[in-house]
């Protein structure tokens, strides 16, 4: 896993040293999600969820409603039953391909590198994964 690492971050770097001196960078934007939520189950222990990231990247160039974005980002989970999978803080590293449009639709396609601390089971995941996210809105009243 660590030799995936390096490759990712070798990968993002030599993009952002090639990029930076062909393109100007065209925005430095950052996002944040966040849930939190209590489960109450029928049967059993109710259970108060938290979890959510915070990401800050660089757009390196964009092509009409096409942006290429690398990022760091952060990714944290918690809940009041200190389950070990639920529990756990850790950086990450990525790029990606975004659209955006002016009537409400965003899709993403990517790939980052995680590395997962598990504080209460005292373990760390290190992954990568491919993505691709979507989400929308709209106004019925319009």
């Amino acid at each position: 896993m660590k030799r995936n690492a390096r490759v990712l971050a070798s990968m993002i770097l030599c993009l952002a040293v090639s990029a930076g001196s062909v393109w100007a960078i065209e925005g430095l934007r950052g996002q944040t999600w966040g849930e939190m939520r209590q489960e109450i189950p029928k049967d059993g222990d109710s259970n108060l969820l938290l979890q959510g990231w915070l990401r800050q990247g660089v757009d390196w160039a964009k092509w009409d409603k096409l942006t290429l974005n690398t990022y760091a980002t952060l990714r944290y989970q918690a809940d009041s039953k200190r389950l070990g999978y639920n529990n756990s803080v850790g950086p990450g590293l990525g790029i990606s391909l975004e659209v955006y449009t002016p009537r409400g639709a965003v899709a993403a396609l990517g790939v980052e590198y995680i590395w997962d601390r598990f504080f209460e089971a005292d373990l760390t995941d290190q992954k990568v994964v491919l993505y691709m996210n979507w989400y929308g809105w709209w106004d019925l009243k319009k």
